[in-house]
């Protein structure tokens, strides 16, 4: 196995990859370390998966990122005669390295140069590097020989690909660190999935792993419990298997390196992802976690400086530089706001609604016929109707007065 370090990123560059012709994201915080949450948001085709795979082609050896690449997945196309990822990472003792790969019409992947700073050549040196895929499911009885970033970043790349068994996990977390980490951890990851102190999910005597407490009304089998619990809890695991294979957990019990995890509301419900990143944070506070969501819940805890919104500009990809501070922002401002999700927040009915009435409502009074007249009073009188809710107004319903009034007869 490869000597395995504990890295951050602190900028990446992508050069007519894909949809990126020139994108450079700079990760240092004022105080010069690199942040350790960036959250990747954008329509569909945006490149937001392709981004994660990526820095973890980059991150991994040559000839494990190779393999990688000789998927359908994995294989980047350039737009030009050569395309480039390059990241600069820093290493736990400060050093300063940069790694890149560049990608040729008729190669998926060519290294060049990969390191050239810091750990020289870079033989031998792995860094320790987990990715999820939006396929991520089903877990495997087998041990691995070994951790390999190309294996820990698989579903990435292959999502079929099965986790490793969450059961095996959990042994050899408690042989590994003892009782104290083991119950520290548990403890955590049930507050990750927002479980009470009540619930236990713990290896069964007779093998397996049960699930009991308030959150399932008395005791079941792992493999029953509901999707969003059980897979999030797998694929958490697996992270902490590969973290053991890799020493990359410290005398305290927290895993150092990278997290690479593609939808990460997958099979939340919308409680669960309106908190599962800042409880992931606490789980993990030494890891840098790269995410793309679909779901505003999920942005609504990010800080604008950690939020890269992408977005397609005629043949290109770029990420938006004017990402507002949406402290006071709801679900609904998030979703309507075209520099950030930029999606309708009505219903298709209300939509046509409002639609028709602006556009009676921009005819001249003097040219209203009678029957447009009377179709406008109609509109104006389903659209006032609109119910909310009664403890308070919703922002949608205090648009629509808006919009009533300043068109109203």
């Amino acid at each position: 196995m490869a000597r395995v370090e504990a890295a951050s990123i602190e900028r990446i560059h992508l050069s007519e990859i894909r949809g990126f012709r020139d994108l450079t994201l700079d990760l240092l915080q004022a105080e010069s370390a690199p942040r350790l949450r960036t959250l990747i948001i954008g329509k569909n085709g945006t490149g937001k998966s392709t981004l994660l795979r990526a820095i973890s082609l980059c991150i991994a050896q040559d000839v494990e990122a190779l393999g990688l690449t000789s998927t359908p997945l994995g294989r980047l196309e350039t737009r030009g005669p050569k395309g480039r990822v390059e990241l600069q990472l820093r290493l736990a003792d400060s050093y300063q390295l940069t790694k890149r790969f560049d990608v040729l019409p008729d190669y998926p992947f060519l290294p060049d140069n990969p390191f050239t700073s810091g750990l020289g050549t870079g033989n031998g040196v792995d860094f320790f590097v987990c990715g999820y895929g939006a396929g991520r499911y089903g877990t495997k009885t087998e041990p691995s020989p070994g951790y390999r970033a190309s294996a820990a970043v698989s579903s990435l790349f292959r999502y079929e690909q099965a986790l490793l068994d969450p059961e095996l996990t959990l042994y050899r977390l408690k042989s590994v660190f003892g009782s104290s980490i083991y119950d520290r951890t548990l403890a955590g990851l049930k507050r990750a999935l927002g479980l009470s102190e009540e619930d236990d999910v713990s290896p069964h005597k007779g093998g397996g792993i049960e699930v009991s407490g308030p959150s399932v009304g008395g005791t079941i089998p792992f493999e029953s419990w509901a999707d969003g619990y059980r897979l999030t809890f797998s694929w958490i695991l697996d992270l902490y298997g590969w973290a053991m294979q890799a020493e990359a957990i410290d005398e305290e019990g927290h895993v150092r390196g990278i997290l690479l995890i593609d939808e990460i509301e997958q099979h939340l419900h919308p409680s669960m992802q309106a908190e599962i990143l800042p409880r992931l944070s606490e789980l993990f506070p030494r890891m840098q976690i790269f995410a793309t969501t679909h779901s505003p819940l999920v942005a609504l805890d990010a800080k604008p400086e950690e939020l890269v919104v992408l977005k397609r500009e005629g043949d290109q990809v770029v990420a938006v530089e004017d990402v507002p501070d949406f402290a006071g922002y709801s679900v609904e401002d998030m979703l309507a706001d075209p520099r950030i999700f930029d999606s309708e927040v009505f219903g298709s009915e209300t939509r046509e609604k409002l639609v028709r009435y602006r556009e009676l409502a921009a005819v001249p009074r003097g040219e209203r016929s009678p029957v447009l007249r009377g179709e406008l009073r109609s509109l104006a009188t389903e659209i006032r109707s609109l119910e909310t809710f009664p403890e308070r107004e919703s922002e949608t319903s205090k648009r629509l007065k808006e919009l009533v009034a300043k068109y109203d007869l």
